[in-house]
């Protein structure tokens, strides 16, 4: 029963993001090919849930992808390792956990918590996104693990 209840909001979550993954590259290509009403819907559809910037987004076909490279970078992590945690292939060692946290908060902290903001790039907030999709995903699992323990040690 967990494992299923554990698959569905993997599978869940998994084609969450993969929605925001697709749909964001959607965006540039409906407007290279000219449909811009399209386009201006699927940029309207994430601008709840990112900012959007174009400066912090990555280009693609001379306009930019619909979702800043954190998000864009978080949803692909999200979709990846969901899928490898459901078919329990994803373990992460507690220590590696810490230090890929530890590289999402300095690089948060270098862009957000410093009085002179420095400029990270894209490609470096694309992947710590990409890794926070990691830590995303391996708490859900972890979650679950704690729950399973928890009932049956009772």
């Amino acid at each position: 029963m967990r494992t299923k209840i554990k698959f569905i909001i993997l599978l869940f979550f998994c084609l969450y993001s993969l929605f925001f993954f697709v749909g964001s590259t959607l965006a540039p290509i409906m407007a290279n090919l000219g449909y811009y009403e399209m386009s201006s819907k699927l940029y309207f559809i994430y601008l709840h849930s990112c900012h959007q910037q174009p400066d912090r987004s990555f280009w693609f076909l001379g306009y930019p992808i619909a979702l800043c490279c954190r998000c864009y970078g978080f949803y692909l992590g999200v979709v990846i390792f969901s899928v490898f945690s459901i078919f329990n292939k994803l373990k992460i060692n507690i220590k590696y956990f810490i230090i890929l946290t530890l590289i999402c908060l300095t690089d948060i902290f270098i862009n957000y918590g410093m009085k002179v903001r420095l400029n990270t790039g894209n490609y470096t907030r694309f992947f710590v996104g990409i890794i926070m999709g990691l830590i995303f995903t391996t708490i859900i699992c972890y979650i679950f693990k704690m729950e399973w323990r928890k009932k049956y040690e009772n």
